[in-house]
């Protein structure tokens, strides 16, 4: 569900003309695919290109009554494509060092951890703190705040 509500989200703005980026609208519309990506990686086992291949069915399902999908299929797809192909890099990698610096943790993952995960594997800070909470964490922003000044 969380999948499925994310692809329609991303389908419908990037055929409006909205696309992925680093910042305002666009920098939302990457965290929305970073955190699918994410979710589909790890917690359903899907594979590289999983997401991309999902506006295929939300177009069968939808693309008579919204047929600017139809429309921009493929250029929806391209763009989801590449943007989970940059990111499943990060993911994985940033996932792995994750779960070993969870080991050290009881009820906190340290800003300083976090910090690391950011500035040296480009792991977003928001999907850490969404990992944590996952764990029953609590993400020391603090700490993170610290490091990032």
């Amino acid at each position: 569900r969380v999948v499925a509500d994310h692809v329609r989200t991303l389908s419908f703005a990037i055929a409006d003309g909205a696309v992925p980026s680093n910042d305002g609208r666009g920098y939302v519309l990457r965290r929305v695919l970073r955190r699918a990506v994410r979710y589909g990686r790890q917690n359903l086992g899907a594979e590289l290109g999983f997401f991309a291949k999902l506006v295929r069915t939300l177009v069968e399902l939808m693309g008579d009554t919204f047929p600017e999908l139809r429309e921009k299929e493929e250029f929806v797809t391209s763009i989801i494509r590449e943007e989970e192909e940059s990111f499943s890099k990060t993911v994985d990698k940033g996932i792995v060092e994750f779960k070993k610096r969870c080991e050290a943790c009881t009820d906190v993952f340290s800003g300083e951890d976090a910090h690391f995960l950011y500035t040296s594997m480009g792991f977003p800070v928001d999907l850490t703190e969404l990992m944590c909470e996952e764990r029953g964490l609590k993400l020391d922003m603090k700490g993170f705040d610290a490091k990032m000044e």
